[in-house]
């Protein structure tokens, strides 16, 4: 597997050097009233599944995200999880009617222990070489009769797997001999669905990751063929849905007693690749992907795009439209805010995009700054918890097993809770100035006081420990922030004061300078056991890590991983008195409950649902559009002509509190007159027709929210201004003679200064106002930065940050190894080129 993620990390690379992959976000979550997907297809099973029919909401212009899958018509699934459900796996193929078994990327060991002996593997039920001498002897066999593979010799005693075939250029196919998982793919990396539960009333659903051949290389969607009919265009994939009821592949019920003439177990055993299993499949449902790699032609100059995680999905969507018909091409490097603020000085600044502007006095130089907004989103937390019921629960709560809650309600002190590791199993070995406290956010009053539809549940194990959170610094963090400290509640709980229930900050964040532009960890406590004789520290970092960005961490909680890893008990390589460390098993379909803070374009993304945030008015509220456009209206204007900040104190009714306006800057005076024609084109269409919410290239992902007309116009009125003055340097002052002040008088009536400042809204009519008189550069200082980044740059003449050396730089963290997520290329590469 680490061959594989070097050569998905190598493929990364070349998309960031070509332009980028076309990234394409999936359909909204519940809170929203996206319509669905037009591309959403039905399908119909037959035989005993006569009545079940299967939707799939989202079908054509995929990336790595979720789709999501609903079904009606099923027959109820057991409490025990043992028979009718169903089981969903991607494959690939080039057959028009569909994939063949052995293309299918299922079987992989998900959970701690299985009631089932096989169902999840690819294991199949052949007919033995050498019958047993007894018919009660074969009665004890599991054979599909429709199964015409032979048993595998090269192994004697060993099960029969179905070998993994993977698309021809991935490698050769598994053995007969062999699980078939491991080389392709394995428990953490597989998108399979085992048990698909089916409700009482014959429902179900839940979002299913789709992969490109960057996260499943043995299927390879969304490649770029290069020979064949099909040359230019992106390998489509399949999803395929088989169905189990209660009866083998023997034909045996499971419901019937074995000396009834029923199965050897109460619960099914075969795999649903087995023969028999295999032909009731449903229809297969033929996948089309956005193709993965070179999107815009090679060849031509690259315009660099640099900035925050929040526009990434939008930028990776607009880019192959705006490279088409011969137009420029874009690529993007995902960075921290004060990065890019950074750019800003440099001599190839680009644009850049950001949520506040660069603050006075950090320019080297006379430049003149302009800002235009591009994208409205919001920061938020999103979750997937599904209910778990203890074994002695009543039917009527039995009955929701492994649904998903769609609402939960969040209070700026429950939000603290979970990003300052207070909860009792947040720390390893629980320390004394931990005791009292919850163990988990489902078993706190201050939150089940406001959930009141999770408390039946609270006995189970759900990992609601702490929020899965970003490494990555940003000025929206720092906006949250600055939400929990204006709220007495939340800021007397930081300062110590305890809830009225007794949890207790964790005493190692007291000391904490906010509000900060990340999430600190600062319980870095270890517990050290012995494990196989070998010395074994179980640390707060690495069971609950941060993750590499919002795209990491919205994708793992879909996947139910923690990212978290502990002590396994076998020899540390590079350190033999010592466990190395392992990867903490993934929570299946059903029994998932985790939360992440991520923004809205990846939570939809990957499925999540957003949780009501109470807002300084008192109200639980949602991000939708309408809530998160009051909150862009409730926006302070900073010391920036044209550039509002968030303001989580408004107490404004309806208002979201931690809604994300992102800008896009540049400095003219460093652009050329064709790099300024292209940023200006680039500015012109991401804030129209880039605004049109919608699948495929060119239109808004869901997530966003498109921008108000008055910002549509403040758009275009700086588009005018960087086409107008791009590559015109402002004069150079002359310096001041000995005894002559120098203090800046402003400039000269008449003065032929080109007007580099950023048009502003005029507040009577929304609408740009007339360009005013020629000013000295208009960058100027936001909220003061609170946190001290790990390395902060300024950039002068003489120390330029050329787009080559960025790509370099990316290119060095791919090759350092650093860990490979799956959320959009370049984003993640961004992430790893993060230097504030």
């Amino acid at each position: 597997m680490i061959g594989q993620r070097v050569a998905r990390l190598l493929l990364a690379a070349l998309v960031l050097a070509s332009g980028g992959a076309l990234m394409v976000p999936t359909a909204a979550a519940a809170q929203t009233t996206t319509p669905p997907a037009p591309s959403a297809v039905t399908v119909r099973g037959s035989g005993e599944f006569s009545a079940l029919e299967f939707t799939v909401a989202q079908t054509k212009g995929l990336i790595n995200q979720t789709v999501r899958l609903t079904w009606k018509g099923g027959v109820p699934t057991d409490g025990k999880r043992g028979y009718n459900f169903l089981q969903i796996m991607q494959c690939w193929g080039d057959d028009a009617t569909g994939p063949r078994r052995e293309q299918c990327q299922y079987g992989t060991p998900l959970a701690a222990s299985y009631q089932a002996a096989a169902t999840w593997s690819r294991s199949l039920s052949v007919t033995p070489k050498k019958l047993p001498p007894t018919q009660e002897e074969r009665d004890g066999l599991l054979i599909d009769p429709l199964e015409l593979t032979k048993q595998q010799e090269e192994k004697p005693g060993s099960a029969t797997y179905l070998p993994f075939v993977p698309v021809e250029a991935s490698g050769p196919p598994t053995k007969p001999s062999e699980p078939g998982y491991g080389l392709y793919y394995d428990a953490n990396t597989t998108n399979e669905v085992q048990t698909g539960v089916t409700r009482e009333d014959g429902r179900g659903e839940l979002d299913f990751e789709v992969q490109t051949t960057l996260e499943a290389p043995g299927l390879d969607c969304g490649r770029l063929r290069t020979t064949g009919p099909d040359a230019g265009k992106a390998r489509h994939c399949w999803l395929v849905v088989v169905p189990r009821g209660d009866t083998e592949v023997n034909g045996k019920k499971v419901t019937v007693p074995t000396p009834q003439g029923g199965h050897l177990h109460d619960y099914l055993d075969s795999s649903p690749l087995s023969q028999t299993n295999w032909n009731k499949r449903l229809s297969p449902i033929r996948l089309d992907f956005e193709p993965v790699g070179q999107s815009c032609p090679l060849g031509k100059a690259e315009r660099p795009l640099s900035g925050n995680e929040f526009v990434a999905d939008a930028v990776l969507r607009w880019q192959p439209a705006l490279c088409s018909n011969d137009g420029p091409v874009f690529g993007f490097v995902q960075m921290p805010d004060r990065q890019a603020r950074d750019l800003l000085g440099g001599d190839d600044p680009g644009m850049v995009f950001l949520a506040k502007p660069a603050a006075k006095g950090s320019m080297i130089d006379d430049r003149a700054l302009v800002y235009a907004p591009v994208s409205v989103s919001a920061y938020t937390v999103a979750f997937i918890v599904e209910r778990q019921p203890p074994g002695d629960a009543p039917d009527n709560i039995k009955v929701d097993d492994g649904k998903a809650f769609d609402q939960l309600k969040l209070t700026p002190r429950l939000v603290a809770k979970l990003i300052t590791q207070s909860y009792g199993n947040a720390v390893p070995g629980l320390p004394d100035y931990l005791k009292g406290n919850p163990t988990r956010l489902s078993q706190d009053e201050d939150f089940l006081t406001l959930n009141p539809q999770v408390r039946p549940y609270t006995s189970l194990d759900m990992l609601t420990v702490d929020a899965l959170l970003s490494s990555v610094d940003m000025d929206a963090t720092e906006s949250l922030w600055e939400w929990l400290l204006g709220d007495a509640e939340a800021k007397a709980w930081l300062s110590g004061t305890p809830d009225q229930w007794g949890m207790k900050v964790n005493k190692n964040y007291l000391a904490l300078a906010l509000p900060a532009q990340n999430f600190p960890k600062a319980d870095l406590s270890c517990q050290v056991k012995t494990l196989n004789g070998l010395i074994a520290e179980f640390c707060a970092n690495t069971r609950r890590p941060l993750a590499a960005d919002m795209h990491e961490a919205g994708r793992s909680v879909n996947r139910g991983d923690s990212l978290g890893r502990e002590p396994n008990g076998v020899r540390d390589l590079n350190d033999r008195t010592r466990s190395a460390l392992g990867k903490l098993g993934r929570s299946v379909v059903g029994k998932r409950a985790m939360l992440a803070i991520v923004d809205t374009a990846t939570a939809r993304r990957y499925g999540l649902t957003e949780a009501l945030l109470r807002n300084p008015a008192g109200e639980f509220v949602a991000p939708t559009d309408e809530a998160v456009l009051a909150g862009v209206a409730e926006m302070t204007a900073s010391d920036t002509p044209g550039v509002k900040v968030t303001n989580p104190r408004s107490t404004a009714k309806g208002a979201y509190p931690l809604p994300a306006l992102t800008y896009a800057a540049t400095a003219p005076s460093m652009l050329t007159k064709d790099s300024g024609k292209d940023y200006a084109r680039l500015l012109r269409y991401v804030t129209t027709s880039g605004q049109t919410p919608g699948e495929g290239a060119g239109k808004l992902p869901a997530g966003y929210v498109p921008l108000p007309q008055a910002l549509r116009d403040q758009a275009d009125a700086t588009a005018a201004v960087v086409e107008r003055d791009a590559g015109i340097k402002p004069p150079v002052e002359p310096e001041p003679a000995q005894g002559e002040s120098d203090v800046d008088t402003g400039s000269e009536s008449g003065s032929d200064q080109p007007d580099t400042s950023t048009p502003t809204p005029d507040a009577e009519t929304g609408a740009p106002a007339p360009a005013p008189a020629p000013t000295p550069a208009a960058d100027a200082k936001p909220s003061e930065d609170k946190s001290t980044p790990v390395a902060q740059s300024k950039y002068t003449p003489s120390t330029p940050v050329t787009w080559v050396l960025r790509y370099l730089l990316a290119g060095l963290l791919i090759t350092g190894g650093l860990t490979a997520a799956a959320g959009p290329v370049l984003t993640r590469l961004g992430a790893r080129a993060r230097v504030g």
